[in-house]
C-alpha cells in the first residue's frame, strides 16, 4: 500500500457494521484514526437501527454514516451496502465490539493485497475478559499465531477482515443467509482461482459479552447458513452427544492445565452444550421464518428503545469500580534512563518457610503522582499533599487527535462548572504490543496548563507517563501545574473507561520526603437506573 498515487479518492475504506454498540464502537473508532499508515482512509457505519447512543458516539469521529433499516437487515446486505458506499479499492471490514491491537492492525491487514490473485485477507483474533473460555479455545484454533498467504480452506471471518472491492463488484455477499456469508464468499471465489490470505499480525480484540440466550441464536443461525451453503451435510443427535462431549473434555484439560478449571467448570459444559443443541436443533428445521430471522437477528427484539424497570425490578443502584492503575512489573515501560521495575525474591517458602520480597523502582513508574518538590528545589513533598484533593468527584474528557492538547480543546469541552478534578482519556490507553517506551505519547500544552489553573482545577490527570510533551525541556507544563497546587496524577489505564463523571479515588502510598509516589486510583460511577 505504499507510494500510491494522489487520486484524491481514499486508498482504504473501514466498513463497520453496528447496531447498539454504543459501549465498543468509541474504542474501535479510537484504534482506527490512530493507526500509522502512509496511505488515506475512510471509515464508513452501516447501522441497522441502533435505538442506543451509537450515532452519538460515532458523530464524535470522521466518519460517514449509512443507514439498513432493521425488517432488511442481513449479514451480507450490510456489507453490500458499505462496500457499495466506499470510495477505496481495498475495504476493510470489521465489528463494533472489535478493536485493534496495535497501530499496524491496517497496514498488515491489507499488505497482501500487493498479490493481484489476493481476493481477501482476514486477520487474528482474541477474546477479552469477557470471553467465554470454551470461545477463547475457538479463536485460538480458527486464529493461529502463523499466517497462511494461500489459505487451502474456505474459510475466513467478516469481523476482521479486507477485501478487493474489484472482485466484490462481480461476487456480492449472500444477503439471504442468516450467517456465514463470508465462509459463503470465500468458497464461491477459490474455485475461480483467488486466493484468500490469513494474516496473524493483524490482530483484534473480538468482545463477547452475550447471554445464553445470544449464544444459542448465533450458533442456530449459522448451522442453518451452514445448511444452505453445504446441502449435503447433515447434524444427527449423534453428532450433537458427540461433539458436546468431547469439546466439553478438551476444553476443560486445557482449564486445568491454565489453572482456571474451578472458575469455569459451569460455563464451559453450557457454552458447549449451546453450541452444539442450537447446531442440532437448525438442522432439524425445514426453514427460517421473518419472526425467526429477526429475532436471531435482535436478541429480545431489541427494535426499540428498551423500557425501563421499576424500582421493584432494579433494586437500588450499585456503583461499577474501574480500576484505572497500571499494573507495576519488569514489563512496565520507564523513562528513558530510569532504572525498571524489580521485584526480587529473598525469602522462598521451599527454603525459608516463608515468601518475601524487595521492591526496587523508580517513583514515577506506573500510575503515579507528582509532588511539586519533583520540579522545584523548595517545592512541597509528598507529605504535603491534602487527601482531601484526591477523592471526591472527577469528570473524564476523551482526546484522539495527536497531542499536544491545546486550549481550544478545553474550551470546547463541555467541562462542568463544579468541576475540579479532570483526568484525560487519550489513545495513551490503547493497548500496545510492546513494552517498549513511546516519547510520542499524548500530553498537554504549557498554554493548556495555565488555562486549567485559571479554571480552578484541582487535579489533572491523564493516561500517559507524563502530563507534559516529551520533548518539553524545559518542563513548563509541570512548573505552571505545581506552582500554582494542581495535583498531577500519570500513568492512569482509561481504557474501560467512558467520557463522564465519576467519584475518583486516588491514595499515594505515604512517603512522606519524596517527590512523588505509586497510587492506587479507582472510578466509582452510579448504574443507569
Amino acid at each position: 500500500m505504499q507510494n500510491q498515487p494522489d487520486t484524491g479518492l481514499p486508498h482504504v475504506s473501514v466498513i463497520v457494521r453496528a447496531f447498539n454498540e454504543e459501549e465498543h464502537l468509541g474504542r474501535l473508532l479510537e484504534g482506527i484514526f490512530v493507526q500509522k499508515i502512509d496511505f488515506t482512509l475512510e471509515v464508513i457505519l452501516v447501522d441497522s437501527g441502533s435505538t442506543d447512543g451509537t450515532l452519538e458516539v460515532a458523530s464524535g469521529y470522521p466518519v460517514k454514516v449509512v443507514h439498513i433499516a432493521p425488517e432488511d437487515f442481513s449479514f451480507g446486505r450490510s456489507l453490500n451496502v458499505g462496500i457499495a458506499a466506499a470510495r477505496a479499492e481495498i475495504c476493510v471490514i470489521v465489528s463494533a465490539h472489535c478493536y485493534p491491537m496495535d497501530s499496524r492492525w491496517i497496514p498488515e491487514l491489507v499488505a497482501p493485497f500487493s498479490d493481484a490473485k489476493t481476493a481477501l485477507v482476514y486477520g487474528r483474533q482474541r477474546g477479552g475478559q469477557t470471553t467465554k473460555y470454551s470461545e477463547e479455545q475457538i479463536f485460538a484454533r480458527w486464529f493461529p499465531a502463523k499466517s497462511v498467504d494461500d489459505y487451502q480452506v474456505s474459510f475466513c471471518n467478516n469481523a476482521n477482515s479486507a477485501i478487493r472491492r474489484k472482485t466484490w463488484e462481480s461476487h456480492p455477499f449472500d444477503e439471504e443467509l442468516t450467517g456465514l456469508e463470508d465462509i459463503e464468499w470465500a468458497r464461491r471465489v477459490r474455485s475461480e482461482g483467488y486466493r484468500i490470505s490469513y494474516r496473524a499480525t493483524a490482530t483484534v480484540y473480538h468482545v463477547h459479552d452475550e447471554s445464553r440466550q445470544q449464544i444459542y441464536n448465533r450458533y442456530y443461525r449459522e448451522a442453518l447458513a451452514y445448511r444452505q451453503i453445504y446441502t449435503n451435510e447433515t447434524f444427527r443427535f449423534y453428532d450433537f452427544a458427540r461433539f458436546f462431549l468431547m469439546n466439553t473434555f478438551g476444553d476443560s484439560v486445557h482449564a486445568l492445565r491454565d489453572g482456571c478449571f474451578i472458575e469455569n467448570a459451569i460455563e464451559i459444559p453450557v457454552f458447549r452444550f449451546l453450541q452444539f443443541w442450537a447446531t442440532y436443533r437448525a438442522h432439524t428445521r425445514s426453514g427460517i421464518s421473518k419472526d425467526m430471522q429477526r429475532q436471531l437477528y435482535y436478541p429480545r427484539l431489541r427494535l426499540f428503545r428498551k423500557k425501563s424497570k421499576s424500582p421493584k425490578q432494579t433494586g437500588a443502584a450499585k456503583p461499577r469500580i474501574y480500576d484505572i492503575s497500571r499494573p507495576l512489573s519488569a514489563k512496565a515501560p520507564v523513562w528513558p534512563g530510569a532504572k525498571n521495575f524489580s521485584l526480587e525474591w529473598t525469602k522462598r517458602f521451599e527454603r525459608d518457610g516463608v515468601n518475601e520480597s524487595h521492591l526496587s523502582f523508580n517513583l514515577h513508574t506506573g500510575t503515579h503522582m507528582d509532588a511539586p518538590f519533583h520540579f522545584a528545589a523548595d517545592g512541597a513533598r509528598l507529605e504535603g499533599i491534602s487527601l482531601d484533593a484526591l477523592i471526591g468527584k472527577a469528570q473524564v474528557l476523551q482526546y484522539f487527535s495527536s497531542g499536544p492538547i491545546d486550549v481550544s480543546f478545553f474550551e470546547a469541552a463541555e467541562i462542568a462548572n463544579d468541576c475540579r478534578r479532570l483526568l484525560l482519556r487519550t489513545r495513551n490507553s490503547l493497548p500496545q504490543s510492546s513494552a517498549i517506551f513511546d516519547p510520542n505519547f499524548v500530553a498537554v500544552s504549557s498554554e493548556s496548563a495555565q488555562w486549567l489553573v485559571d479554571r480552578g482545577i484541582e487535579l489533572i490527570g491523564i493516561d500517559g507517563p507524563s502530563i507534559q510533551p516529551f520533548h518539553d525541556e524545559d518542563n513548563r507544563v509541570h512548573q505552571v501545574l505545581l506552582a500554582a497546587g494542581v495535583i498531577v496524577l500519570e500513568g492512569l489505564d482509561l481504557k474501560d473507561v467512558e467520557p463522564a463523571h465519576y467519584h475518583l479515588t486516588a491514595l499515594p502510598l505515604n512517603i512522606p520526603e519524596a517527590e512523588g509516589a505509586p497510587v492506587r486510583a479507582i472510578l466509582a460511577q452510579e448504574e443507569a437506573q
